[in-house]
């Protein structure tokens, strides 16, 4: 007699959200927001949120998702009696419904309704990163669901009703028993073996369909997120859905005689700029953004374009990074002159570029003519022409350093200088290091005492 395989345990997980991307504007209906917004900032632009609710099979790329209106939460319970027995891809009841403590302390009836049915509610600790990972894939899904169904008016009510019906098209089709055609040979395999599983159709238990209690857990997003910037209205054609963009209305373009040659932008390529010597720089990040007077968030924002500082905070912080505008090239520049440590083969390689004026330097390895190196570091000299040097450490042993002949053009290789020399090097690194404000003030000191060696290009004193 054959014996019958073993049923795998069946795991969902289940999450309830304010939707990261998706709002009601009673003029467009439901607009997408490309990148997202304050629950406060799109009010101000008549944006009202929607209440996201999701199971995801564990492991898989397979959700089911609906909606309502925040101000209309729809029962825990009957969102997932719903999704059980409608949603084809989820098979029906699992053995374990995993979600994070919010929801489940947002309705305590809940583990007891559902162990009346034969499911096991389990409660995700701080450790597991299976549950926000698939919120987090049930928020980006979301803003992609296309627009199949047009609601009868664009209400809150009627346009959600909508949103619903594309979400459950969505599903159907994703867990339709097509090729797949993944790349992901074993990820197809897992999905087909999931579809092969039995229906498991929830039981007429009747569940009392309650209200629960909501939170600022609801909208943990918008804690990341940085301050608010212009943004317009664009329908897309394609998608038939109105989106919320980033940046001025490009339809209010004037064509204004003041207009006829571009004006620069104060500090357009300084976010890159400072981005690169924040990597190289010897200290750590939120130093730097301490030593600047602002947070690590906003520094992280500004050298990653999400945000802009204000007009002081922006200076404070190119003062101290030694960004300069090169008003000959119409733009900002390092312009040092600093000790920089190579951690990032990128950042590394850009800063030089832009200090040496594409490769316009002698940069090489000093090492004593007499004596001992360094065991931990070694030093190399950029010395452009007619500018201050620039001091790159790089860990003996790493990768990094033996690619640096590579990373900095018409590098000269290894060079002896007196000790005396070498033990200034050394001595003003490690004096540059001590904080951020010392970087530039130090390797200036240092530039100043051998002054007329920078000025000739003649940088190795006897």
């Amino acid at each position: 007699m054959n014996e019958r395989k073993p049923q795998p345990n069946r795991e969902h997980h289940f999450y309830v959200s304010i939707a990261k991307f998706l709002f009601h504007h009673s003029q467009h209906g439901i607009v997408t927001v490309r990148d997202p917004i304050r629950l406060a900032n799109a009010a101000q632009r008549g944006l009202h949120p929607i209440m996201l609710y999701g199971v995801t099979v564990a492991g898989l790329p397979i959700r089911w998702l609906t909606f309502s209106p925040v101000d209309q939460p729809k029962s825990l319970c009957g969102v997932l009696l719903t999704a059980w027995k409608n949603a084809k891809g989820l098979r029906g009841l699992p053995d374990v419904l995993r979600m994070n403590r919010y929801v489940a302390q947002a309705d305590p009836g809940l583990a007891e309704d559902l162990a009346q049915i034969g499911v096991r509610l389990e409660i995700a600790d701080a450790k597991d990163k299976t549950v926000p990972a698939s919120l987090r894939s049930a928020q980006d899904a979301s803003a992609w669901l296309l627009k199949k169904y047009d609601p009868a008016d664009m209400s809150l009510a009627e346009s959600v009703e909508a949103l619903c019906h594309d979400a459950r098209e969505d599903h159907d089709w994703r867990a339709d028993r097509r090729p797949l055609r993944l790349s992901n040979r074993k990820l197809e395999d897992s999905i087909h073996q999931w579809l092969d599983l039995p229906m498991r159709e929830p039981t007429s238990v009747l569940l009392e369909d309650r209200g629960w209690q909501a939170g600022l857990w609801l909208s943990s997003w918008e804690t990341s997120l940085p301050p608010d910037q212009p943004r317009y209205f664009h329908h897309d054609g394609m998608s038939r859905r109105t989106w919320l963009l980033l940046g001025e209305d490009p339809s209010e373009d004037t064509d204004d005689d003041d207009d006829e040659f571009p004006t620069y932008e104060e500090h357009g390529n300084t976010p890159e700029i400072a981005k690169h010597l924040v990597a190289c720089w010897p200290n750590p990040p939120k130093d730097i953004a301490a030593a600047a007077g602002i947070t690590l968030r906003q520094l992280r924002w500004f050298t990653t374009e999400r945000a802009s500082l204000d007009g002081s905070a922006r200076y404070d912080l190119t003062r101290l990074l030694g960004i300069e505008c090169d008003e000959r090239m119409g733009g900002y520049t390092p312009a040092g002159p600093y000790v920089l440590i190579a951690r990032k083969a990128q950042a590394i390689e850009a800063i030089y570029q832009e200090i040496s004026g594409g490769g316009d330097a002698c940069p090489c390895e000093l090492v004593p003519a007499q004596g001992q190196a360094d065991p931990s570091w070694r030093y190399v000299l950029i010395s452009a022409h007619s500018t201050p040097p620039t001091i790159v450490m790089a860990p003996r042993g790493e990768a990094i350093t033996e690619r640096l002949p590579d990373l900095l053009m018409n590098y000269e290789g290894i060079r002896s200088v007196s000790p005396a020399f070498y033990r200034d090097v050394v001595t003003t690194c490690a004096r540059a290091c001590q904080t951020p404000q010392a970087n530039v003030r130090e390797m200036a000191a240092f530039a100043r005492r051998y002054e007329q060696h920078w000025i000739d290009c003649a940088w190795l004193p006897g």
